[in-house]
């Protein structure tokens, strides 16, 4: 960038520093309204709270069953049994079962990159 490119008529300051001035509130509007989502502590969930969020709702027996097989993210606090929102959430999500050729075609992958 050559010193000519940085030349700024000293008449365009006042507007170029208005403008500067509101980008960096709406900046910093953006910024504090993004921490607040992202500093909201996780909601905790019981057994009962978690058959009513989980999509296909299942009975308690279930749950306690995903729990002692592990296939379910839990806190265990002495007897109770807590669950967090998010790891719920992730977990939700990782249920994609891949489809018959997806695991073929990732078998060959691994074959073929382990020779």
């Amino acid at each position: 960038m050559s010193s000519d490119e940085l030349h700024i008529p000293f008449d365009h300051l006042p507007r170029i520093l208005s403008s500067l001035s509101k980008d960096v509130k709406e900046i910093k509007n953006f910024i504090i309204r993004n921490q607040k989502d992202a500093y909201e502590p996780d909601e905790w969930m019981d057994i009962r709270d978690l058959c009513a969020y989980h999509p296909n709702h299942p009975s308690k027996k279930t749950v306690y069953h995903w729990v002692a097989i592990r296939r379910i993210p839990y806190h265990k606090e002495g007897k109770h049994i807590r669950f967090s929102r998010s790891e719920i959430d992730a977990w939700l999500l990782k249920g994609y079962h891949r489809t018959s050729d997806e695991v073929v075609e990732e078998s060959i992958g691994y074959v073929n990159n382990h020779r």
